[in-house]
């Protein structure tokens, strides 16, 4: 028989229990004396009036904080809120634009015309320009003025000023319609010089159609009833002609649609705007830039 070869058993590991902890060298020992002939420092507690003062800083300082926390807050869902504005708008749904356009109203504190531009781009999406009317007003008294944002938010109102001046002519309201058409025109003809520069995109040019559009229904109303139908002879006087009123209490749909069209590309005109503006911040290149509506 042979014998079995002797095994021999591995040192143990440093980490093992019963392993020997190995020597420690000159320099080891020479930094562990250092360190223990350094003092320690100890922290010493405040005292009761600097501990009260450091509390009530802290106590002040909390409403700051959560302010910016909100603030933060408001502006990362700026974007998102944006986009669904944009997207029920695009697809024409009334109620989603006026649900989002109200929720901007909460998140976007610096740019408070954008909440009543987008309500009222609501209302001319159902049609309803009288709803739309105060909305746009509100908006065109909080956009900044001199930029592009002021031109868009004049067309639309000037467009507004003129549906309703429609509806007015063809129900016979003369002063209301005057008035209309009067506002609409000086909306359009107070309009910034950046609206007829390539930055406003065509929104200067929509602007001066549709003054000249409502200063020609006014002048043709004025010469109707300047001009008399002069009497042949051998008949009587005959009274002039009266202008004949529009079928209809409110504005055809061809009129409705066109208006509306028009205002759709404001704000079409008005996202891409804020999307070249949006690139040229964030230094150009990349992806597409997130469209900005309102």
């Amino acid at each position: 028989m042979t014998r079995p070869s002797t095994l021999t058993t591995p040192p143990p590991r440093a980490s093992e229990p019963g392993a020997a902890t190995p020597a420690p060298t000159a320099s080891d020992r020479w930094w562990r004396h250092l360190l223990s002939r350094m003092p320690r420092r100890r922290r010493r507690a405040l005292p009761p009036h600097l501990a009260a003062r450091r509390r009530r800083l802290l106590l002040a300082s909390l409403p700051v904080t959560v302010l910016l926390a909100l603030v933060a807050l408001r502006l990362v869902t700026l974007n998102p809120v944006h986009d669904r504005t944009l997207a029920a708008y695009t697809a024409g749904d009334v109620d989603g634009t006026t649900t989002w356009g109200e929720r901007q109203g909460w998140v976007n504190v610096v740019e408070g015309f954008r909440a009543p531009f987008a309500l009222g781009d609501a209302q001319v999406l159902a049609g309803r320009f009288e709803q739309a009317r105060p909305y746009f007003e509100q908006a065109f008294e909080e956009v900044p003025k001199g930029g592009v944002d002021e031109c868009k938010v004049r067309v639309n109102l000037g467009l507004t000023y003129e549906a309703l001046g429609d509806a007015a002519k063809a129900a016979e309201r003369e002063t209301e319609w005057r008035q209309f058409y009067d506002k609409g025109i000086t909306t359009m003809a107070e309009r910034p010089p950046l609206c007829d520069a390539p930055e406003g995109g065509d929104s200067g040019q929509r602007a001066s159609d549709a003054q000249q559009r409502m200063e020609q229904k006014s002048q043709d109303e004025q010469q109707q009833g300047q001009e008399p139908q002069q009497p042949q002879e051998g008949q009587g006087e005959q009274p002039p002609p009266q202008p004949q009123p529009d079928s209809g209490q409110q504005p055809t749909p061809e009129q409705q649609e066109r208006l509306r069209q028009q205002q759709q590309r404001n704000t079409a005109e008005r996202n891409q705007q804020q999307d070249d503006d949006s690139r040229s911040q964030n230094g150009g290149g990349g992806g597409p830039a997130v469209p900005k509506p309102w």
